[in-house]
């Protein structure tokens, strides 16, 4: 039987997926470091307003709209008027979902052969996302000197030929980096003079932490080059299961007519976006302001112990953040960061992400998830940092 090359990848599972998988199936306890799904991490949801936001009437009647509902538009845009950006609904796209927004936007921007770039260290949807719309990735760089970098020379560097799209995270996963203004200003003069077009995401834009000068909050709303802010109910409202996003169209008025021409024809090809939860959007909103006061204390809380044991001496450090839901650790290169890793889950049962899972240049990093439960993260920190920290002694 043959298959499409679009889908030949690599299948066979890596050592640490192997040793997951393993220890699950003898009944051993995993202390998970990973967990990224906020539905499992024991948050309190308003569960009878979300449901009740779901169940109008009106729901039982199907009136697409290329674009989605009116109403769900209004309220995006209310949502980004409460920040003070003015946004048009009638430049905003409901999808279902981050993953088809940007499935979308590579069918309209790009040919088959054609490349977007992507930040490194990045999340690694990215290279599916792109091989399935038969296009490939090329790298810029992100730096850590006292805080994250984007490289703008080396984003320079990585445009080609074949370059139709610059990928932004803001705030980036893993690293929690916001986008600043003035390095916005100049990847705006190399989009327009590379007559490329800007792919913004923003679903952990809700959660970033302190006061950074210079910090882009969003890109909806501006009207410079051809840019796609991205955002949805996933994370900014915790509820991944609901399966709305949406696209904000941003340039000039020629340029965001074209964009929006071609993506309503895309968008009316598939019409994914579900009634209910369009509906409902306004309420969902409101529904998710708690959920996520809950995880913004609670990451807040699990960095603060994370510093803290830190601060009474480790071999291990944590690199500084701006946002997000992750907290990513430095820890010495005498093991690879895999070995690290496989030793952490084997013999301590504590389960942590490698660097190299999210491309990480260079050795040393762990990834931790701060939306863990308080009371197993303080735990499996302690029993992280002890390991690493005797480990290193001995064999100093």
């Amino acid at each position: 039987m043959k298959f499409s090359r679009r889908t030949d990848w690599h299948r066979d599972l890596n050592r640490l997926t192997e040793a997951l998988a393993g220890r699950r199936n003898l009944g051993l306890p995993v202390a998970d470091l990973t967990i990224s799904n906020p539905t499992e991490c024991g948050l309190s949801y308003p569960v009878e307003r979300i449901l009740s936001a779901i169940s109008a009437p009106d729901s039982l009647h199907y009136s697409p709209d290329p674009k989605g509902l009116h109403s769900a538009r209004e309220a995006i845009a209310r949502f980004y008027r409460e920040q003070n950006v003015v946004v048009d609904p009638s430049d905003i796209f409901i999808t279902s979902g981050s993953s088809e927004s940007y499935a979308h936007l590579f069918r309209i921007l790009c040919n088959p052969g054609d490349s977007v770039l992507i930040p490194a260290p990045s999340y690694p949807l990215f290279d599916y996302l792109a091989r399935i719309n038969d296009l490939t990735t090329e790298s810029y760089e992100l730096s850590y000197d006292h805080g994250w970098h984007l490289d703008l020379s080396s984003l320079r560097k990585a445009v080609t030929a074949s370059t139709r799209a610059i990928i932004l995270i803001n705030p980036h996963n893993p690293t929690g980096m916001f986008l600043k203004h003035e390095d916005f200003v100049k990847i705006q003069e190399i989009a327009a003079d590379r007559e490329l077009s800007l792919i913004v995401d923003e679903v952990f834009s809700a959660y970033g932490t302190g006061e950074t000068a210079g910090r882009v909050a969003t890109t909806a709303g501006m009207n410079g080059c051809l840019a796609f802010t991205l955002n949805g109910l996933s994370k900014l409202c915790a509820l991944p299961q609901m399966k709305l996003g949406w696209v904000v169209v941003g340039g000039t008025r020629q340029t965001t007519r074209e964009a929006s021409e071609r993506l309503e024809i895309v968008s009316d090809t598939f019409l994914s976006a579900n009634t209910p939860v369009q509906h409902g959007l306004t309420e969902l909103f409101r529904a998710g302001e708690g959920v996520r006061e809950q995880i913004m204390a609670r990451c807040a809380a699990n960095r603060d112990v994370l510093v803290s044991r830190l601060s009474h001496g480790s071999v291990c450090s944590v690199l500084e953040s701006e946002g997000g839901w992750n907290a990513i650790m430095k820890v010495p290169t005498t093991k690879s960061e895999e070995a690290w890793a496989l030793e952490l889950l084997e013999r301590e049962g504590v389960f942590v992400y490698p660097g190299y899972f999210f491309d990480f240049t260079g050795e040393g990093y762990l990834v931790v998830s701060l939306l863990v439960d308080p009371a197993e993260f303080r735990r499996s920190v302690e029993v992280l940092l002890n390991y690493i920290d005797k480990t290193t002694s001995r064999n100093s």
